[in-house]
Order: C-alpha cells, then sequence, then structure tokens
C-alpha cells in the first residue's frame, strides 16, 4: 500500500488529463502538489473529482479490465479464442499467469490510486474557508460524491480480492483506506469492511440530499449535469447493491425501492427513463440506444472510445475479440423459447464479415452514444428487489422482473405469477446473464455473492481460488496483506 500511494500525490498531474492543469497546479522540484493552494478555491475540488472520474476511465479500469474486459471475461458470456494470450488464461481462471498478474496489479494499484486522490480531498473539504462555495449545496455535493466513490471503489475490490459474506465474512477484507498516508493500513474482516462501506455510503446518502437529481422539480433535464458523477441515485443504488452482498435483504430492500420509486413516476419529474420503444426500433442504427443510456444512474464517458471498440468487439480484433458466439447469444436469450426480440438480442448483435458480434458497444460514427459506460443501471435495483421478495412476496417479485421484461420487448411472455421462490432466482439469474453482458463482471459478481458451486460456461469449478483474485506479491511481502 505503501507503493501505491507514494506514488502519486495527485493522480493529477492527474495524467495531464486537463489542459487547463497549468493555471492551478504550482509544483515543487519533486512534482508534488501544494495542497493549500489547489483547495483555496472551489475549482480545486471539481478538479480533484474530475481526476478521479479521468483515472477511473482508463484501460486498467472501466475503459477496458474492470469494463468489457477482465473482469467480464470472467462471467464466462464471451466465448474467448483458445489462442488468445490476451484473456485466455483469464477465461481459465489462472491468475497466475503473467498477463493475468499484470492486470490484477493494476486493477489494485488504480482503484487505490484513486481512493487515495479521494481521500485528499475528503480531508481538505472541512479545512477550507466556507466562502470559496459559489453555492453552499456545493460542500455537500462534492463531500458526498467522494464519500460516495471511496466507498463504491472498496466494495469494488471486495467484490474482487475478498471472500463474499457468503463464502466467510470472518475472512479478512480489503485494506479500507480513509487517509492519505504512507502508513499501512491493516486488514479487518469481510463482516467489519462491509460496515465501513455502508457506513460510508449513508454518509454521502445524508450529503447527497441536496443533489439536483433529487432536488429538482424536472430532475430528468439535469441528467446531463448529474449522470456523469457519482450522484445521489448511485449512491442509493450502490448501498442497494452493498446490502445484498452483506446478505442483508431487509435493509436492500427500501433502497432498491427507492430507485425503483424513480422509475415509475412520470417523465421529467424523474431522473432516469425506460428505453424507449420508438428508438429501439429506429431504421437508423447510428440513432439506436444500445445500452439504454436513459436508464444509466451513472456512467463513465470514455476517450478513445472508437480504438477500444475495434481492439476488442469487431472483427478486426481477431483472437482478442469479445463477443458472445451466435449460439451463447440465443442461449443467453433463450431464442428457443420465442425470446429472440429482446431488444438486447435484437438491436445488440449483428454481423461485422462472416460472424455476428455483440454490437453492445461499438463505436459508430455521428452516434451520440458512444463510450458512454453504464457503471450503474436502474434495472439492477428491480433484480435486487425480486431477489428480496421472492419469499415473502413472490407476485410482487415476478411483477418487478415482468416490468423490466416489457421494457426489452418481450412483453407477449411474462413469466408465471405462480413461480416458485427457486424458480424467480433462477429468472432473476437469466436477467443477469442478459442484462449484464460486457458490464464489468456482474454476472461473475451474481456467482460469487451467492457462492454458486458452478458456472455456467466453464468446466472449472469455483471455489475460493476462482472467486478471490490473489493480492499483489508486492503488496502481501509490504503490507503483510493476505485473502
Amino acid at each position: 500500500m505503501e507503493k501505491i500511494i507514494t506514488k502519486g500525490f495527485l493522480l493529477l498531474i492527474f495524467l495531464g488529463c486537463l489542459s487547463s492543469c497549468n493555471n492551478w497546479l504550482e509544483v515543487s522540484p519533486k512534482s508534488q502538489i501544494k495542497e493549500e493552494k489547489h483547495f483555496s478555491r472551489e475549482g480545486g475540488f471539481k478538479d480533484q473529482l474530475t481526476g478521479v472520474y479521468a483515472r477511473m476511465s482508463t484501460k486498467a479500469m472501466y475503459g477496458l479490465q474492470m469494463g468489457i474486459g477482465f473482469t467480464e471475461v470472467l462471467s464466462q458470456n464471451y466465448n474467448v479464442d483458445a489462442n488468445s494470450t490476451t484473456w485466455r488464461y483469464a477465461t481459465e481462471y489462472d491468475y497466475t499467469n503473467s498477463t493475468c498478474e499484470g492486470i490484477i496489479h493494476r486493477i489494485w494499484n488504480e482503484t487505490y490510486s484513486c481512493i487515495a486522490n479521494l481521500n485528499i480531498l475528503l480531508r481538505n473539504i472541512d479545512k477550507v474557508n466556507p466562502n470559496i462555495w459559489s453555492d453552499t449545496t456545493n460542500y455537500y455535493l462534492y463531500k458526498g460524491e467522494a464519500l460516495g466513490l471511496r466507498a463504491f471503489l472498496h466494495l469494488e475490490l471486495m467484490r474482487l480480492f475478498a471472500c463474499s459474506p457468503k463464502m466467510n465474512r470472518n475472512a479478512k477484507g480489503v485494506p479500507y483506506v480513509t487517509e492519505y498516508s504512507t502508513d499501512i493500513v491493516s486488514q479487518k474482516t469481510v463482516d467489519e469492511t462491509m460496515n465501513l462501506i455502508i457506513k460510508d455510503l449513508l454518509e454521502a446518502k445524508a450529503c447527497l440530499e441536496h443533489d439536483i437529481l433529487k432536488t429538482s422539480e424536472t430532475p430528468y433535464t439535469q441528467r446531463t449535469l448529474r449522470i456523469g458523477y457519482f450522484n445521489y441515485y448511485a449512491v442509493v443504488a450502490t448501498l442497494a447493491r452493498a446490502y445484498l452482498w452483506n446478505e442483508d435483504k431487509q435493509d436492500a430492500l427500501p433502497q432498491a425501492r427507492e430507485i425503483i420509486a424513480m422509475a415509475d413516476t412520470s417523465y421529467y419529474s424523474k431522473p432516469f427513463n425506460w428505453a424507449d420503444y420508438q428508438n429501439q426500433h429506429a431504421g437508423d442504427k447510428s440513432t439506436i440506444d444500445r445500452t439504454f443510456t436513459t436508464e444509466h444512474i451513472f456512467y463513465l464517458e470514455m476517450n478513445g472510445w472508437e480504438d477500444i471498440s475495434d481492439g476488442y468487439l469487431k472483427a478486426t480484433a481477431g483472437l482478442n475479440v469479445l463477443t458472445p458466439s451466435e449460439n451463447k447469444a440465443n442461449d443467453i436469450y433463450e431464442v428457443s423459447k420465442s425470446l429472440g426480440n429482446d431488444y438486447r438480442l435484437y438491436n445488440g448483435y449483428e454481423h461485422d464479415g462472416e460472424k455476428r458480434y455483440c454490437t453492445k458497444f461499438w463505436y459508430r460514427t455521428g452516434s451520440k452514444y458512444n463510450g458512454l459506460y453504464p457503471i450503474i443501471r436502474m434495472t439492477e435495483s428491480y433484480y435486487i428487489a425480486a431477489e428480496c421478495l421472492r419469499d415473502s412476496d413472490p407476485v410482487e417479485a415476478i411483477r418487478l422482473l415482468n416490468r423490466v421484461r416489457e421494457n426489452r420487448g418481450i412483453s407477449l411472455y411474462p413469466l408465471d405469477e405462480h413461480l416458485t421462490a427457486d424458480e424467480i432466482q433462477e429468472e432473476i439469474y437469466k436477467e443477469y446473464r442478459k442484462e449484464f453482458v460486457g458490464e464489468g463482471g456482474q454476472l461473475f459478481y451474481y456467482y460469487k455473492r451467492l457462492n454458486a458451486s458452478a458456472i455456467e460456461g466453464t468446466t472449472v469449478n469455483p471455489d475460493k481460488s476462482v472467486y478471490v483474485l490473489p493480492i499483489p506479491s508486492s503488496d502481501v511481502e509490504f503490507g503483510g496483506y493476505e485473502n
């Protein structure tokens, strides 16, 4: 951890991601930013968060490896070419391979680098002169975003590098870092670490009560201002996710219901909206919203997405292509059960040369949806609520799943209202397969959360060696970490 934190005081210099940096950075001979000057104005806090979002969008994180790449390969929704040295070992869960080791090391380092920069912001935000804020609510927005992101990123690390609570809540969690320091941060148990995550999220939620997505009478018109930031509803959805991960359905349900309530109100009085029927049937392919961006609660806008699209999602990717085969896609979307009109299949796959590929994240010239990568989407809350209700109120659980199906073009085939709890859980699993293809390993995390004894698409028997990624050797050696 010491190596992680000391290697970049503010990320910032943020990769030179902001061309205006020279206007506000005062750099010492060792290239360290003067914190006092950096945070002497409101813009310093905004720039700090912008740098974190920029880092999260790089290839080491959601721009590839924590997005369509490594973590999604673990879900087994792709058909990875056996000769692909880039992805082969990940699909085999061979984390000791040098390619996997490098990817895992960068995920760990880059995520903790983002956390370090959030902690720098948080240690300064209560020190500054209150008069710097152009609007008093901005203090709460920046603090809420930073706390929410810190919890979100720690949860992401827990989902990769620690046992799920169902596996062993007394095992060691990842280090929960709340201060920018060179001190080694000790590990707590999975249970204790989850409590820290939830504590940060609850504080973030209280701060973000001031978010215009919540306070505005027409929040949908504010989407472009806030969906690219860790907003109020991103915190609520993450709380639902965290509680469910922690096997706490009682507390997960009201958080999920808060998201669902927003999706079921009138158009302009809610911050997100179901995919438009007419858009899904548009003749111009470049205008179709294949990732249902109106449903995104939090997305990252990726720069250079055309290169990612050509390099991993199309025929030009060669052995490195990431896509379900035609047979696997037909299996995922239950074509044999007459569900082939599902928008996720109907608009999400097409031929590029001789083969059909997943086009969900293709770059298309002139499309306004290029590079908008969903980190949290509203449908996850429907699945969480359905899982929470499968035993106590199965009729409502089925209604929630049918609500999603209605908005995916398969309303003619509703689920039977007499399904058992186990049958409801199976339908939830099917929805995770359908909804989250290419989206950061959400299906892998589903398997892990339930400590599933099998993963569809592989003969590898999942156990701790599959579900828990190894902590990088440098941090095992110098930090004494273990999992």
